[in-house]
């Protein structure tokens, strides 16, 4: 049984309502020979065909719910006018109460029509009604509009504890990374500025005594002050990453060529993440690759940003499956990107990620 509830779920839902057309039409055929009682040689091509077409509707019930009703409920009645046995009433029934389900501003008027509908019919048939009669024919035109409610309503409280549940846990993460992050501030915050305040120290022993060494100096100054900066401003999501090009300017080593930047339009998340592959990728060029000259290249397309950083030097990060890697992929994907990494011909590095940049926080 499990096995036959999967291969139905795996099917479209076009497939699935043909399905059940079809299923439904074999039933209505196949019920008339299980009656003993039924007059076997009344039941001629026209009533084939009545069957068929009151059957036929379901294969719609998605994409029109109240045209299909209509349509079933309208050969019913068809079939009643040309004085032919019982040709689907129950599958009408079920027609309307699809619609009920999937219509839900229209339930009271289904109701209504079912009512007037199934009273009709009634009537064509000379059927002599009484007035508890009246009663039972109200009350099995709205049984499917009320179970059709009743499953909506059971389906819209079931999302509504799914959305529920996906907020909170949301919640949750988004908690433990603002503390993740307070933490990374109060510990690698604490080091950066001893490392800051150590070589600005050491500038004043040098004073000027050897230029090669204060610019070293000097740079990991800048590097540590900018680096506090940018993890003071993981705590604020509202302040922009700093610009691709004074990125680029800062990084010694290799040099580096930037072709494109970030649009000023991106999402908050995209141009984060797109800052941080760049940041993580050149970092590895000059740590890892001995590369003389880097290409950097942002590309904004209609639906999606790529970014691509290339070098020239022996190869990428000496364990490829390392934290830096497996960060910028983690990035990406979060996003509903791509990512990838490897050597490129004739020798060389390359970093490709591929970002959505629909739907990104604004």
């Amino acid at each position: 049984m499990r096995d036959v509830v999967r291969w139905w779920r795996r099917l479209t839902d076009r497939t699935q309502d043909v399905l059940l057309a079809a299923l439904a039409a074999a039933v209505s055929l196949c019920l008339p020979l299980l009656d003993a009682t039924a007059d076997i040689g009344s039941l001629g091509p026209t009533w084939v065909l009545l069957v068929l077409g009151a059957c036929a509707p379901l294969a719609f019930r998605r994409r029109v719910p109240l045209t299909a009703a209509a349509a079933s409920a309208g050969v019913v009645s068809l079939g009643v006018v040309l004085d032919q046995p019982q040709t689907g009433v129950v599958v009408a029934l079920a027609t309307i109460g699809s619609a009920a389900y999937r219509r839900e501003g229209r339930r009271l008027v289904l109701a209504v029509g079912a009512i007037i509908w199934l009273l009709f019919n009634i009537v064509l048939a000379y059927e002599p009604l009484q007035p508890l009669d009246l009663l039972a024919v109200a009350g099995t035109a709205v049984a499917p509009v009320a179970l059709g409610y009743a499953l909506r309503l059971q389906k819209s409280r079931a999302e509504q504890l799914a959305r529920l549940r996906e907020a909170q846990v949301r919640q949750a993460w988004a908690e433990e990374r603002a503390q993740l992050a307070r933490d990374v501030h109060d510990v690698v915050g604490h080091h950066l500025s001893a490392i800051r305040m150590q070589a600005v120290g050491s500038r004043k022993a040098l004073a000027g005594a050897d230029a090669e060494a204060d610019r070293a100096l000097t740079t990991i100054a800048e590097l540590s002050g900018e680096a506090l900066q940018e993890i003071r401003q993981l705590l604020d999501d509202n302040e922009e990453p700093p610009d691709l090009n004074a990125l680029v300017a800062r990084l010694p080593g290799p040099r580096i060529n930037l072709h494109g930047t970030l649009p000023a339009d991106l999402p908050r998340d995209v141009r984060h993440c797109a800052y941080r592959i760049v940041q993580e990728a050149l970092t590895n060029v000059t740590r890892h690759s001995g590369a003389e000259e880097a290409d950097v290249r942002v590309e904004d397309g209609e639906d999606d940003l790529v970014i691509t950083v290339d070098d020239d030097g022996g190869g990428g990060p000496p364990n490829t499956d390392g934290r830096g890697l497996r960060g910028m992929r983690e990035r990406v994907e979060s996003l509903g990107g791509s990512f990838a990494a490897g050597p490129r011909d004739p020798h060389g590095w390359r970093v490709r990620a591929r970002i959505p940049t629909r739907g990104g926080a604004a």
